[in-house]
């Protein structure tokens, strides 16, 4: 894990090669958050001939919620990592309401967590719609906060990929969405 952070973290690297190495993060980190889904054994053609697989239970298929714009290509990789997962963008326009969570996983992915602000107003839309379990995802998170997020939310599942002792709000060209998408230069970046 530390090297593949390591490589989203060096400052020549931007749009679609760091959406990459996000992605490689998610991956990853997708195979922590798979060790809460319910899985079922079912029939599998094996090359051999048949035999018994696995699959997540029918009906608990984890939703992967996305927070825009700089946790999607995180989120990407865990979707693609977990099949039949259902997968969501949410930004601060959008509602949770209508989420079909009840009884299933709900993975809020985000690239950093700095203040938790983002991450607890979306785990507080999220708690009363009954989920079996939610995780919280993210490449990077600072330690005071996310220690105040893990007291405040003590039945969520939280997968880390580095932990910072540091807070830090980037801009322009600090900043992770605007690294990823190519608008380090943009006006409204700075």
């Amino acid at each position: 894990m530390r090297l593949l952070v390591n490589t989203t973290r060096q400052a020549d690297l931007a749009g679609p090669a760091l959406a990459e190495a996000h992605r490689n993060v998610g991956r990853r980190l997708a195979g922590s958050v798979a060790r809460h889904l319910l899985l079922e054994d079912i029939a599998i053609n094996h090359v051999a001939g048949a035999s018994t697989g696995v699959r997540v239970k029918a009906g608990s298929e984890p939703i992967i919620v996305a927070l825009m714009r700089a946790g999607l290509f995180v989120a990407e990789g865990i979707w693609s990592s977990l099949p039949g997962s259902s997968f969501v963008l949410h930004s601060e326009d959008s509602s949770l309401a209508e989420l079909p969570a009840k009884g299933r996983t709900v993975v809020v992915v985000d690239s950093v967590i700095n203040t938790g602000r983002s991450i607890r107003e979306v785990l507080n839309a999220i708690e009363p719609l009954q989920p079996s379990s939610i995780a919280v995802a993210t490449l990077v998170a600072y330690r005071r906060h996310l220690k105040v997020l893990v007291d405040a939310f003590p039945t969520v599942d939280f997968h880390i990929a580095r932990v910072s002792d540091r807070s830090y709000v980037g801009q322009g060209s600090t900043d992770t969405g605007a690294r990823l998408f190519g608008t380090t230069s943009w006006k409204c970046e700075a």
